[in-house]
């Protein structure tokens, strides 16, 4: 059985290294590494070639895109694998079991398998772990609450049949694709840490934040979800605040006030340490 792991960087230089040695350490054998590289000018494609001398980069391409999703779109046709998943260049495997756990953790009636994912800050603290089995996560899901995608393993067949990632979505296209399978079908959850996925990329960003959650609302409308629940309202009105004191206050500021919204909500800091 073949997984692909699409990697999707632009001027990732300094952390694609690490992601592309967690992959080659998998103990899955039957595996495969594509990236697409969104024309960067900083020694990623440099280092790309090196790698696919060295034997741990299948396939790459470096050119312009519109994005995120149409990277991953670009990487669909050169994926062999039955199983693709999709990793940030931020994003590395928590340990060499994480794909060969997440195979055999595949049952035959569905096609999205994923597990827990650890939130890394980037001093290397691990500030949270998330994922829940299904039949806790399900509500979130369709209140907006995304599952952790990092890592998660998608059927081929689902793209043949559901459709390549919606290029006009930003940063929900993932939810978005999602959803197309997971309002028909269960997924498979994986007990165990699949991936560590560092915390303060463009999705965590105050004004990312507020637009992600309109991308879900849109995602929601577009497969009949209408109405907005509370939690959704709950998170749309936070990054809205969040985006104001951002712009007045500054980045301290927002950094202070979204770790005293997430104890307020149990959670554990992210932001401030």
């Amino acid at each position: 059985m073949r997984v692909s792991v699409v990697v999707g960087v632009k001027n990732g230089a300094a952390s694609l290294q690490r992601c592309l040695d967690s992959i080659a350490a998998q103990s899955l054998g039957g595996r495969e590494t594509i990236v697409i590289d969104s024309a960067s000018t900083d020694g990623t494609v440099e280092l790309l070639r090196e790698n696919e001398r060295a034997g741990k980069v299948a396939r790459f391409l470096s050119e312009p895109d519109r994005g995120l999703y149409q990277a991953w779109n670009k990487a669909l046709p050169l994926a062999r694998g039955e199983w693709i998943c999709f990793l940030g260049c931020d994003d590395v495997f928590h340990d060499p079991g994480a794909l060969q756990a997440l195979v055999a953790g595949a049952s035959g009636a569905s096609r999205v398998v994923y597990g827990r994912m650890n939130l890394v800050t980037p001093s290397g603290v691990v500030a949270e772990t998330i994922g829940t089995p299904w039949a806790r996560a399900r509500r979130r899901f369709l209140a907006g609450v995304m599952l952790p995608h990092p890592g998660t393993l998608h059927h081929r067949t689902l793209f043949a049949e559901r459709g390549r990632f919606d290029e006009s979505f930003r940063i929900a296209g993932d939810y978005e694709m999602l959803l197309r399978e997971l309002l028909e079908h269960e997924p498979a959850f994986v007990d165990r840490v699949v991936v560590d996925m560092q915390f303060g990329g463009m999705s965590s960003r105050p004004g990312a934040i507020y637009g992600n959650l309109h991308e879900i609302l849109r995602a929601r409308a577009a497969h009949g979800l209408h109405g907005i629940p509370l939690r959704l309202r709950i998170m749309l009105a936070a990054g809205w605040l969040g985006s104001v004191i951002q712009r007045v206050l500054g980045d301290g500021a927002y950094r202070w006030c979204a770790d005293v919204y997430r104890l307020a909500r149990g959670k554990p800091r992210v932001w401030t340490i």
